[in-house]
């Protein structure tokens, strides 16, 4: 598809790869683009995240970061809609590098790389798709969604920003309810590793849930958790309350709905 960039630069970058009409029996049948988000720093990103979109989905983030902040938006030209023609390769090709153009200075602005607007782009459908999963039971589908959805938050933010801790920390949670995820440890420990150092009051409120899910995968896993169990004990002993009434995924929503609003 199209490229905005005649050559490689450093830095986030968002590219439409590929895009395909989509005539689902119960939908109206669209357009989805497959943007692929990369960070490229020095080397290559050799893991590219890609995820599917619809043209609404860029013009409700466009209207809304337009609302937010009309002036810093004030020279991105979106696609029109069109009330014919939408399946014409030619304006899909226009359609694509006008989303890209917005991606691109969306990363240049911290402003709007940091907003709520940007975050529920890049990650409602699957969010959604992932409680589904939950809902049902099925772990082993919605782990690997939500993975893919940490990835990609990881691209963008910072890695001990709240979308990306909890991002990693639900991930985790998910995790425990399933016995020989590929990289399940791996996990596990980076999701510890980043919550050293971090001060933000509602991201500590995991801490303690965090610790109880990482030891259970380690215990899984065949791994020694008594480290953990000492975090714990010290944690008790700080008048911390550490008896695990509330579990990682249910802590995550009810940060994630303090910190971002209504639930999603």
């Amino acid at each position: 598809m199209t490229q905005i960039m005649a050559e490689k630069k450093q830095g986030l970058t968002f590219e439409i790869v590929s895009a395909r009409i989509s005539d689902v029996f119960d939908e109206k049948k669209h357009v989805v683009y497959a943007l692929q988000v990369r960070f490229i720093s020095g080397n290559d990103d050799m893991s590219p995240s890609v995820v599917e979109r619809r043209y609404t989905h860029f013009l409700n983030l466009y209207n809304a970061l337009k609302k937010e902040h009309p002036q810093l938006m004030s020279t991105v030209v979106f696609p029109k809609k069109v009330l014919i023609g939408n399946f014409d390769n030619d304006l899909i090709s226009t359609r694509s590098t006008g989303f890209e153009s917005l991606l691109n200075h969306i990363s240049t602005e911290s402003r709007l790389r940091t907003s709520k607007s940007l975050l529920d782009f890049l990650q409602d459908t699957e969010l959604s798709k992932a409680k589904e999963f939950i809902k049902k039971e099925d772990y082993i589908t919605a782990c690997p969604i939500l993975e893919n959805n940490f990835k990609l938050l990881n691209k963008i933010f910072t890695d001990r920003s709240p979308a990306v801790l909890l991002a990693l920390c639900r991930l985790v949670a998910c995790l425990t309810l399933l016995q020989d995820f590929p990289n399940s440890l791996k996990w596990a420990d980076l999701a510890l590793h980043r919550y050293e150092g971090v001060s933000d009051s509602d991201l500590l409120e995991l801490y303690v849930p965090l610790l109880n899910a990482c030891s259970k995968i380690w215990w899984q896993n065949g791994r020694n958790k008594e480290e953990l169990e000492k975090r714990i004990e010290e944690l008790r002993k700080k008048g911390h309350r550490v008896d695990g009434e509330t579990n990682l995924m249910e802590a995550v929503d009810s940060v994630e709905s303090r910190i971002f609003g209504e639930a999603r």
